[in-house]
């Protein structure tokens, strides 16, 4: 089963910043958000480097097994993090940049996510395509959620099929680490003190890598990725409402920008929204 994939992108500074250190590319069936840091504008070169690196290392690439190319992926992004280390040895000035990496790659009717840090994937998905065994667990669509840039949701508005939503990354920082030693609750994350301590990122890669994740699509799937300025702003049942109240691609990633800002926008915000059709 082959799946059409419809894609945009949009970042913006913030309501606080005064530059992006956010990058994104979409490029045919490629996908990623890069979220730079080092001060100054250290945090740009290494995002917009470390994109740039991996769009060149994934170019034409074709299928040949799962594993070629995962592990074609995860040199791309090695590739990345060593031209980032290269540089900063070459200009002392850039020294400490680093930026986090959430790619995806479109290969038939599968989608291969590789990331490092804490920018994240999420994945909306009609109910219909959960699996019977985890029936319960989705998080119910907040229809009344109320922010300024939600459309107007009448009382007798009914989506044209209910939607769960679920976050298909585990983060590199201390604070998900916490979570899975069942110190602190997810809930917690975004209101830690440590919550911007990450453990890995692409140009001070040390031992792990990148992590991997196979997605089988379904029929009217949609797949956010998204910096942290985006989710450490909103929660998953707004992200859900906005989503499921949204049609195009474009309007998704601007609506959840203007809604970050409108809780604070205290970082850089980037969104690429994909959406699945099965092909007739």
């Amino acid at each position: 089963m082959m799946f059409e994939m419809k894609t945009a992108g949009l970042t913006d500074t913030g309501r606080t910043r005064t530059n992006n250190e956010d990058t994104f590319l979409i490029d045919d069936s490629l996908l990623i958000v890069a979220d730079g840091m080092g001060g100054a504008a250290a945090g740009e070169v290494a995002s917009s480097l470390a994109v740039n690196v991996i769009k060149r290392y994934m170019k034409d690439i074709s299928y040949t097994s799962d594993k070629r190319i995962t592990q074609h992926f995860e040199m791309a992004i090695l590739k990345a993090d060593s031209e980032i280390k290269k540089l900063t040895k070459e200009k002392p000035e850039l020294s400490g940049m680093g930026t986090t990496i959430m790619s995806a790659l479109h290969i038939n009717e599968r989608l291969l996510l590789g990331y490092v840090g804490d920018s994240r994937a999420y994945l909306i998905t009609p109910v219909s395509n959960v699996r019977a065994s985890k029936k319960g667990n989705e998080p119910k669509i907040d229809m009344n959620a109320e922010t300024a840039v939600l459309k107007k949701i009448d009382d007798d508005y009914k989506p044209s099929e209910k939607k769960s939503i679920r976050r298909m990354t585990s983060d590199h920082s201390v604070v998900m680490d916490l979570v899975n030693s069942g110190v602190i609750n997810e809930d917690e994350i975004r209101t830690h003190p440590l919550r911007n301590r990450i453990t890995r990122c692409v140009g001070n890669l040390v031992g792990p890598g990148p992590d991997f994740i196979w997605h089988n699509i379904t029929d009217g799937d949609t797949v956010i990725l998204c910096s942290d300025g985006l989710w450490e702003m909103i929660y998953d049942d707004l992200i859900l409402a906005i989503i499921s109240s949204s049609t195009e691609p474009k309007e998704i990633c601007k609506r959840l920008i203007d809604a970050a800002n409108n809780a604070g926008g205290v970082d850089n915000i980037t969104v690429i929204a994909a959406q699945f059709k099965k092909k007739n």
